[in-house]
Parts: structure tokens; sequence; C-alpha cells
């Protein structure tokens, strides 16, 4: 577990030692939409209003970064462009081994399990892919 408790964060996701990593679905932990446009809540508890104040940035192989954020998800999860849809559907999720740059402007800390934050002159450990 970690608790983001700044507006910006970088690290890894995954536990080096603490079990399997799995990959993390972030519409699952933090909030997707229904085909109807309503908000589906995620296991995180955060309301529509909360997870809005959350990006998670991760860089592509081609070198460019991409978003994941709730508005990403209200634009494009549902989109009638099944390319679109799928675009997203790619990049929905933190990975084991994958380095992330979160921005969070929430008043509370945002927990994010797996979620490893980097420190001057500390290193929790992390695994690779």
């Amino acid at each position: 577990m970690a608790l983001i408790t700044t507006s910006k964060s970088l690290g890894w996701y995954g536990v080096h030692g603490a079990s399997d990593c799995v990959s993390t679905s972030l519409p699952e932990q933090f909030g997707t939409y229904a085909s109807n446009g309503s908000f589906q809540q995620g296991k995180s508890g955060l309301s529509e209003s909360q997870a809005k104040l959350m990006s998670i940035w991760t860089m592509l192989p081609s070198g460019s970064a991409w978003p994941w954020n709730l508005s990403m998800e209200q634009k494009y999860r549902n989109h009638p462009i099944p390319s679109l849809r799928d675009l997203v559907k790619q990049h929905d999720s933190l990975k084991c081994g994958q380095m992330y740059w979160i921005t969070w402007t929430g008043s509370s800390d945002l927990n994010i399990p797996g979620f490893i934050p980097t420190a001057f002159g500390v290193d929790m450990g992390r695994i690779s892919d």
C-alpha cells in the first residue's frame, strides 16, 4: 500500500518479494463510466469528484507520455469508434515494474495498493517484468 501525500509523485508499481505481482485495473480501482454515462465507483471508494482529481501518467514504448484519468475514461471507454475504445483499454492498468507519475490534488491522502513512491535516498524495492 502506498499513501500519496503530495500533489505529484513518481514511483513504480509492484512490491519486490511481497507476492506475485498482478496488474491493477485503474477503472476497477478508481471508477469508470457505464455505457449510459453514469459513474461507477471503484474499489477505492472515491466519489466521481474525488477521482477526477487524479491522473496517472506512464511512458509508452514510443517515448510519448500517456495519462489515465477519469476524463479519458468518460471520453473514450464507451466511444463509438472501436480504435479509440481499444486505445484507452490498452493503457488502463498499473503494470508490474513500470514507472508512473501521479498527480493528485485532493485534500486527503490517496491510497494506491502496490505503488512504491520514490524518495531521495530511499529504495523500498521494485520488481521488473
